[in-house]
């Protein structure tokens, strides 16, 4: 009942606000600055109610003052803020423009305001355009709170954000500025802006626009590029530039903005930071706006700030550095406040760098749905999308203390986890990258206990106080904060499998791309599997990628940021099929036509223009037009234009015909003579219409005649009334109306005109012409003409007529004279077909032919000179005529009278191909009639360049790409030769890798050309590669055929081949007869890895090799130069022959070769090293009651004695220690005696080759990373030395303890390891030597006390050196420590050498590493060895082992000395200085002519770390 009181309430109260007449503007406040005014209603006091947000849009938007217009006031600069504060504008709560309703955290300027719809702030990417000044809580993601209003504090106002249903007391209206210009901001990397709002400024090309700065007006720019967009609108470019400015607009009228108009570059906008906290540390701060001044930039850390100085941009206007003033104790890094050129912007949300990601948090007051969706997953980092993120590490929890920065008034930081309860106390990642993993959140204690645990599941959703990190469940509908982490995720394209297009010249494609990185990222851009430039624009997420200039696709387009590729096949560009646009229209009598377009190619090589006859292509303009020429034609043509594997069509027609001239006719008809141009050459694709008069009649005018190729022709009219007509000429379907010609006809009666030889004499109503007379000239022809009214025909003239007068009587009555020119006549040519090489008379005869003549050819394009023609009589020429090329040549002959004659054709032979020949990549074709600059090649279906011509050969060179088994042809001069079938040999040229040997079968590439499957037409060719083995000893069968694929078709084929062994050789054959080269290839060499047995030199034995790629039928082994007998297979990878082992090993070799030849091919490898006999003199020679075994080396007692000495009599010997006890630091304790021993791993020393230290890694500070238990006996331990500077070397140390005594192989060599005793196995990796020359000595340093003391006296301890073995002894015990005469280098065993080291020996390495504390303390005995490993690229390996030999006990030892003195107890520690765990010892006993007491002893090996 209560909800519905207030609900009513609620509606009854804003219906009330809704009924108010809003107040009128009284005397409010002017801003010098802009003159805008300003005023502030209090709808509380004048109404009694309070206001929304949307409402006090509204009420603002139906206020005037002054003629200006209002709206709720938009605060868009830090001088308009100020003057607000000052004025009373900020001090309480009051709303103010800005909204996101229209997408929740993008901020822009509300409606009615100037700035309506321009940008005010992103949430997402935390950046302000021109002014904002939120507190750090805002404004947050509370649903609704959509409207923005001053906070009310009066000491540091701000804004924050609130809901529809919010009320307040007061709004702040502003009025004017909406009639003014209005210009938004722009990146200081330069825009193109928007101006609005000149509807009063002429806007033409005198408008300018300047921006001065305000801090120094001798800095000004323009706005450029001024284009106008509507009536009060213009785009106009931005320079790049950083700073405050007042910009100046003046038009070509002098008319200007009567105030300055206050204008800023966008905000500086921080994206992420890599922090720091100590004094003189260096800062890395990504963004934007940042410039290109560094002295222009100040940046502050922290409240309060701590200031970061030494500014160095290390990419303008994107990144920069500075130094840490001062250490940031007790204070947070965040927020970070910047000043670009007076430009101020502080960031509370700025994303801070940790471990590989970035991480940002801000307390939006959201859900979790709106936090995790909403919020993180639109927050951007330069490339990288953001993702909620969790508490899962305490070295984040502090990094997170660190930075996020205090909020007001003191809000506790109180965090939603991306995690997902899956029970048992468990959890997984509910978003980003890790989504579906497990999850581990670090907390302290749960709020609520276990009981609130026992309720959770997985819709159950929580929070982290990261103050005292209490965890704690919420609703799904509670309100808090988030952290947002970056990184991890793979790049992905915005729209998948989008296929983007662009112009063969390439261009520009903007890829619209999630997770591309950071600035700091490598980005790669790979299109069609080659990295191209591209541009970040990371406002927009999007890359703009330049693509080169290229054709067809789609191809695949690729981005790898760092090492994460997108998802292949998800993105695609294909460049745009050509497109004709313009041809330039060429007369009939043929030119050059101009095609313009778009996406054309660069070159013909894969250009087809399907263009009639249209020859000579050229590439004009690369990718935009081609020329072409055209011979004579008329009308219309298609043409098809394929560019590579697309295709367009377009219609080109020839120019239009155009009339210049045309005599008229009488009215009874007859013929026309019309001059023009565009007329063509075919008198049957000529219509001539004769149209209009008074009768408006259409008719056409017959017979029509071509009198001089394209530019003049005749005709004959009907009679029409006398009257003028409109004459129109269509060639072709194109007609020549436009511009409209007229004829007239007249009265008239008699004419001539002329039929080939025959002279028409034309009239009205004449008289039978056997009454008449007639003469032309002085010639009577009338008993040679017939016919009678219309038309008299005069046939057969004499030979001597000539043009002249033409006179016809009829008795006394004569009619009027008529002038009479005759026109040659050609009647016959004697030879149509003639030599392409050789000239070649042609008799021509006819009549009329009056001196002087011209002979023409061809059109009139060419005139034949006098020398070369004869004119033999008026009825006969004689034509001498060149070699030359082509079909339908023609011959016209124009008398004194300029008129032409017909026309008459000849042609020249054809050419023929007779042979065709391939010499590797030359082909040669032999033939007749060709010429070297009018043939056209052909060969399959494309045209080859030539490379030499003559009139009877052709030379031209094959091209992979395009070269198949096809016709060849030749086209000269539009003459199509014979074909002739040309198959093309295929050419190998390499065979890759090395066929395997034991594999079922291995992958060879053959490369070479011209190895198609498929001819020119796509026919099918039968291609094959052949093998044949050819190693002198295999006898095999030959011609084994390979199964091929193609890779690269024509050039490169992925062969299956069969194992084998030697030396074989491939060819290919196509077509079953045209057989390749032959290339020669092998199978794998034997490849020789080690000497599995232990050899002794001098002891003849069945040496074990393990050897890869062998056959054994045909295989030999050599120890140097010595044949190795009986060679016999063991396995696949095992050779046995019998060795004398009578070669011994230089001094200077690591072993000796081992050389295996299998099949005439061979491997080899410096192997096979000799074992090392050893004597037992540190076993006191078996105490004469045993045999020594030199090999391990080893005591086997007698019967009845027992010990590693066999000292000690069987019945008497004592037991065993108890096992060793481990404590949780690898602390061992044993049984012992009084002394103690450590046996430690100290230094890792380079020596050059003259022997001298180059430098050395100590133990003491080795970092351990990895801390193993392989089982009871055995440790595994791993570190790194990069607190000294070197980040490439590992050492690896395994220790394993020997309950009992048992035999081990290392390097092929059996060693004894006796009871109680412990084995080393020391690898070193990762070593970068400073020259090959040089080895590495790793050094052991042994110490215990100098002395011990037994029946009150003091008894020195003693040390002996052997090969590969050294002994310290005491009194009561001794240390023996045995290294293994070999090591591990690089895969490889090789010898290694055991030295001492002490100021006498090897002092060069004693001085290098220096002095230890021991070695100056007189109560302690000190012995150092190294192990010396020759040169290794990978790694080494060496195995020592140490053991203790105890004397028995003796019952007569004086215990009277001071006992308490003598009761400590004793410690043997093997360790490795630095570390911190180890395992075993071993303890054996030893006797000595003394005898002595029974006593406890105890033995300890630890790890514990021993300064030296």
């Amino acid at each position: 009942m209560k909800n519905i009181f207030h609900l009513i309430f609620f509606f009854i109260f804003i219906g009330c606000v809704f009924c108010l007449t809003p107040p009128q503007p009284i005397n409010p406040t002017k801003n010098p600055q802009n003159q805008h005014y300003y005023q502030v209603f209090d709808n509380k006091l004048a109404y009694g109610v309070q206001i929304t947000g949307p409402n006090a849009t509204d009420y603002c938007n139906s206020f005037s003052y002054n003629g200006t217009k209002g709206y709720l006031v938009t605060y868009t600069s830090e001088e308009e803020w100020n003057w607000g504060k000052t004025n009373n504008f900020t001090t309480s709560g009051m709303w103010i423009s800005g909204s996101d309703a229209e997408k929740t955290g993008v901020w822009k300027y509300s409606k009615g305001s100037p700035e309506e719809d321009d940008f005010m702030y992103n949430l997402y990417f935390d950046k302000c355009y021109s002014f904002c000044i939120f507190g750090s809580l805002e404004p947050n993601l509370i649903k609704d709170e959509h409207w923005l209003h001053t906070s009310g504090s009066v000491t540091v106002p701000y804004i924050n954000n609130n809901g529809p249903l919010a009320l307040l007391d007061k709004y702040v209206c502003e009025f004017g500025g909406y009639e003014e210009p209005h210009i938004p901001p722009s990146p200081t990397t330069g825009s193109t802006v928007i101006i609005k709002h000149l509807n009063s400024f002429t806007i033409d090309s005198q408008l300018s626009i300047i921006f001065t700065n305000r801090a120094d007006s001798s800095k000004t720019f323009s706005c450029t590029t001024i284009k106008q967009i509507d009536t009060g609108s213009v785009e106009c470019a931005i320079p790049p530039g950083q700073g405050k400015f007042t910009v100046a607009i003046k038009d070509s009228k002098n008319k200007k903005n009567n105030f300055p108009i206050y204008w800023n570059y966008e905000l500086p906008m921080i994206g992420g930071v890599y922090p720091v906290f100590s004094k003189g540390s260096t800062a890395s701060i990504t963004g934007a706006n940042f410039g290109t001044i560094a002295s222009e930039i100040t940046v502050t850390l922290g409240a309060p700030g701590v200031s970061c100085n030494n500014i160095i941009i290390t990419q303008a206007h994107e990144v920069f550095t500075c130094v840490l003033s001062e250490s940031l104790t007790g204070n947070k890094f965040l927020p970070i406040t910047i000043t670009v050129s007076t430009n101020t912007f502080i960031s509370f949300k700025a994303a801070i760098f940790y471990n590989g990601y970035y991480y940002s948090g801000f307390l939006a007051w959201a859900t979790f749905e709106t936090s995790m969706i909403d919020y993180a997953s639109n927050l951007r980092i330069d490339g990288q999308i953001g993702h909620m993120g969790s508490l899962y590490d305490d070295t984040l929890i502090q990094f997170a203390n660190n930075t996020l920065p205090v909020q007001n008034g003191n809000a506790r930081w109180i965090l939603w986890q991306n995690a997902k309860y899956v029970g048992n106390g468990n959890f997984v990642y509910i978003t980003g990258p890790n989504q579906g993993k497990p999850c581990i959140l670090k907390y302290k204690s749960i709020i609520g206990g276990d009981a609130v645990k026992a309720t959770w599941t997985e819709n159950t959703r929580f929070v982290i106080y990261l103050d005292t990190l209490e965890l704690t469940n919420m609703t799904l509908s509670s309100y808090t904060g988030v952290l947002t982490e970056y990184g991890g995720t793979p790049p992905s394209f915005t729209t998948p499998n989008k296929v983007n297009t662009v112009d063969t010249i390439g261009g520009k494609v903007d890829i619209g791309i999630d997770n591309y990185g950071t600035i700091f990222s490598k980005i790669t851009v790979f299109f069609n599997g080659k990295s191209v430039d591209f541009e970040r624009d990371y406002i927009n997420g999007e890359l703009d990628v330049q693509i080169a200039a290229g054709f067809d696709g789609p191809y695949e387009i690729v981005v790898r940021v760092d090492t994460l590729n997108t998802t292949a096949n998800s993105q695609f560009v294909k460049y745009n099929e050509p497109t004709i646009i313009t041809m330039n229209r060429v007369p009939t009598t043929g030119g050059i036509v101009t095609i313009t377009g778009s996406s054309f190619s660069n070159t013909l090589s894969n250009t087809l223009l399907t263009f009639e006859s249209c020859s000579l292509l050229t590439v004009l303009v690369p990718y935009k037009s081609y020329t072409c020429t055209l011979p004579v034609g008329s009308g219309t043509i298609p043409v098809a234009l394929k560019v590579s594997n697309q295709s367009t069509t377009a219609i080109y027609k020839y120019a239009e015909p155009s009339i210049i001239y045309s005599n008229n006719i009488a009215q009874v008809g007859g013929v026309l003579s019309i001059s023009g141009i565009n007329f063509g050459i075919d008198s049957s694709l000529i219509q001539v219409l004769i149209t209009g008069g008074s009768d408006n009649v259409n008719v056409s005018c017959k017979n029509v005649a071509i009198i001089e190729d394209h530019e003049k022709i005749s005709c004959l009219s009907p009679p029409l009334s006398p009257d003028t007509y409109n004459l129109e000429i269509i060639v072709d379907g194109i007609s020549s109306i436009t511009p409209q010609y007229q004829i007239e006809y007249f009265n008239s009666d008699l004419y001539t005109n002329q039929d080939k030889a025959d002279l028409l004499i034309n009239g009205k109503d004449l008289p039978d012409a056997t009454t008449l007379s007639i003469i032309l000239d002085s010639v009577n022809i009338s008993s040679y003409c017939l016919g009678s009214k219309e038309l008299i025909r005069c046939s057969n003239l004499p030979l001597n007529v000539i043009s002249g007068t033409l006179t016809i009587t009829q008795g006394d009555k004569i009619y009027p004279s008529i002038p009479v020119a005759l026109k040659p006549w050609i009647s016959s040519i004697s030879n149509q077909l003639l030599d392409t090489v050789q000239t070649s008379d042609v008799t021509i005869t006819g009549r009329y032919f009056e001196q002087p003549i011209i002979v023409s050819r061809d059109n009139n394009i060419e005139l034949i000179e006098d020398q070369d023609y004869t004119i033999n009589s008026p009825e006969e020429i004689v034509l001498h005529i060149f070699g030359g090329f082509g079909l339908n040549h023609t011959i016209a002959i124009e008398n004194q009278n300029k008129l032409k004659s017909n026309k008459v054709i000849y042609s020249f032979f054809k050419p023929e191909l007779l042979s065709v020949t391939q010499v590797e990549d030359l082909v040669v074709i032999i033939g007749r009639n060709l010429s070297k600059t009018l043939t056209t090649l052909i060969f399959g279906s494309y045209e080859p360049t030539i490379k030499s011509i003559d009139s009877n050969r052709i030379e031209f060179n094959l091209l992979t790409s395009k070269s198949r088994n096809g016709d060849i042809y030749v086209i000269v001069d539009s003459q199509k030769s014979n074909s002739l079938l040309l198959d093309i040999y295929p050419i190998l040229f390499s065979i890759k890798p090395i066929a395997s040997s034991f594999n079922s079968t291995s992958k060879i590439t053959i490369s070479g050309n011209y190895l198609f499957e498929e001819d020119s037409n796509n026919n099918a060719v039968a291609l094959q590669f052949q093998y044949t083995f050819k190693t002198p000893s295999i006898n095999s069968p030959i011609g084994f055929l390979l199964n091929c694929l193609a890779l690269i078709v024509g050039t490169e084929y992925e062969c299956d081949i069969q194992p084998g062994y030697g030396k074989f050789e491939i060819i290919a054959i196509s077509k079953s007869s045209l057989i390749s080269n032959s290339l020669q290839s092998e199978y794998e060499s034997p490849i020789v890895l080690k000497v599995l047995s232990q050899v002794y030199l001098n002891e003849p034995i069945d040496l074990l090799i393990s050897v890869l790629n062998f056959k054994i039928d045909y295989t030999s082994v050599f120890i140097e130069d010595q044949e190795c007998e009986n060679v016999s297979i063991v396995d696949q990878t095992t050779i046995k022959c019998k060795y004398q082992s009578t070669i011994p090993l230089p001094s200077e070799r690591k072993g000796l070769n081992v050389k295996v030849i299998s099949a005439d091919l061979s491997g080899e490898n410096d192997c096979l090293v000799y074992s090392t006999l050893y004597d037992c003199e540190l076993l006191n020679n078996c105490s004469g009651n045993g045999d020594c075994n030199k090999k391990l080396p080893k005591c086997i007692c007698y019967q009845g004695w027992r010990g590693q000495d066999c000292s000690i009599d069987s019945e008497k010997y004592p037991p065993q220690p108890e096992p060793p006890i481990i404590d949780e630091n690898g602390s061992t304790t044993f049984p012992g005696s009084k002394i103690n021993y450590t046996i430690a791993i100290t230094h890792l020393v380079e020596m050059d080759i003259t022997d001298n230290p180059v430098r050395f890694l100590s133990l003491s500070e080795i970092e351990w990373t990895n801390r193993t238990g392989l089982s009871n006996s055995s440790n595994f331990y791993s570190g790194s030395f990069n607190k000294q500077g070197d980040n490439s070397t590992i050492f690896e140390l395994i220790i394993h303890y020997f309950s009992d005594q048992g035999e081990i192989e290392f390097a092929g060599e059996t060693l004894y390891m006796p009871e109680n005793s412990i084995k080393y196995q020391a690898t070193i990796l990762g070593w970068k030597f400073s020259s090959e020359l040089n080895y590495l000595v790793t050094i052991f340093k042994s110490k215990t006390d100098s002395s011990e003391f037994y029946n009150c006296e003091s008894i020195d301890t003693e040390s002996k050196y052997l090969k590969n073995q050294y002994q310290i002894q005491t009194f009561s015990t001794s240390l023996t420590g045995k290294f293994a005469s070999r090591a591990i280098i690089d895969d490889r065993i090789t010898q290694t050498e055991l030295i001492q080291i002490d100021k006498q020996n090897n002092s060069k390495i004693y001085n290098f590493i220096g002095a230890s504390t021991d070695d100056i303390d007189n109560s302690k005995f000190t012995l150092r060895t190294g192990v010396i490993s020759p040169h290794f690229k990978s790694k080494t390996i060496i195995d020592p082992s140490f053991g203790q030999l105890l004397r028995p006990e003796d019952d007569d030892e004086d215990t009277n000395c001071d006992s308490n003195k003598w009761k400590l107890p004793v410690i043997v520690v093997v360790s490795v200085v630095g570390g911190s765990t180890l395992v075993a010892a071993s303890s054996i006993f030893y006797y000595r002519k003394l005898k002595e007491k029974k006593s406890m002893k105890r033995m300890s090996i630890s790890m514990n770390s021993m300064k030296d």
